[in-house]
């Protein structure tokens, strides 16, 4: 009777639990039907066609809605298109933010982001959006082929170009060795595959299309040493005639980039190449100091 009793409690119990987790799911769906529709609905916002990646950031200030505190205080900076810049620093120090502006899901507080001299302000998101290729440290793998997989989000898409981008991204040879190749199905997740395996399929979706700015975030820090080193080694052709923004923590993956940015706190404390920083000593050679 008591063991009846107990376990009644504990289904109402979870029966709450699964109440609540409802409660909040549709709390947040109904953040999203209330909220405006993104400013690339308005037919005067100016379409990109072709972008050359020459990015500027001028006294950007940016703190989240409701929040007193500045994420990002004052920064400014300039990427020339085609050029390497990596942004490091703790963790907290605004990185990831830069690279949300960038890509338009945040607006300055204050302060203006220009992309080929254009106010970002000024630019269909969507279009924008287009021209961007991003890698990030969780890997979106979904169920089904390898090759649905690198070519999620594209339409259209020829094999050929499909194969480019594997081999671009050093994934072509992996494939070739599966059972089906590039009809290999694959699990969500990347079941089936390496963390090295998921990220360089990651990096060929990123390239498909032959995006002029790339922007990878923390896209190597979850690997071991051995799967970060095969995608190092293709880096050079990757980042090749385009732009690209590199965030990251593991700082062995920085070197040779064209610059360095260290930001702290928000703010931008450092800029120079490897060498050139390190010779500083400041935050970078200490950064560098804690990971050997």
């Amino acid at each position: 009777m008591l063991s009846t009793v107990t376990q009644s409690i504990s289904y109402i119990i979870h029966m709450l639990d699964d109440l609540m987790e409802a409660r909040i799911s549709m709390e947040r769906l109904d953040d999203v039907f209330q909220s405006r529709l993104e400013q690339s609905e308005q037919s005067q916002l100016r379409t990109l066609v072709n972008m050359k990646g020459h990015v500027s950031f001028e006294n950007v200030t940016f703190r989240y809605e409701g929040d007193g505190k500045n994420i990002l205080q004052n920064v400014n900076l300039e990427i020339m298109a085609g050029q390497t810049v990596a942004l490091v620093g703790r963790s907290g120090s605004g990185k990831t933010t830069i690279a949300n502006l960038l890509m338009n899901l945040y607006s300055p507080s204050s302060g203006t982001i220009r992309v080929d001299g254009h106010d970002l302000r000024t630019i269909d998101a969507l279009s924008l959006r287009q021209k961007i290729g991003v890698v990030q440290q969780d890997t979106a793998i979904f169920r089904g082929t390898i090759l649905e997989n690198i070519a999620f989000g594209q339409e259209d898409v020829a094999f050929g170009e499909v194969e480019a981008s594997a081999m671009l991204a050093g994934a072509h040879d992996f494939i070739n060795e599966l059972p089906l190749r590039y009809d290999t199905m694959i699990g969500e997740g990347g079941i089936r595959l390496s963390g090295g395996q998921a990220q360089r399929i990651a990096i060929a979706r990123a390239l498909l299309g032959n995006p002029p700015l790339l922007v990878f975030d923390e896209a190597t820090s979850a690997l071991d040493t051995e799967s970060e080193r095969k995608i190092q080694n293709n880096m050079e052709l990757i980042v090749k005639n385009r732009t690209t923004l590199i965030i990251a923590h593991r700082l062995s993956t920085v070197k040779h980039a064209d610059r360095i940015v260290v930001l702290d706190q928000g703010v931008t404390v450092e800029s120079g190449t490897h060498e050139e920083l390190l010779q500083a000593k400041g935050l970078y050679y200490y950064l560098v100091s804690q990971q050997l």
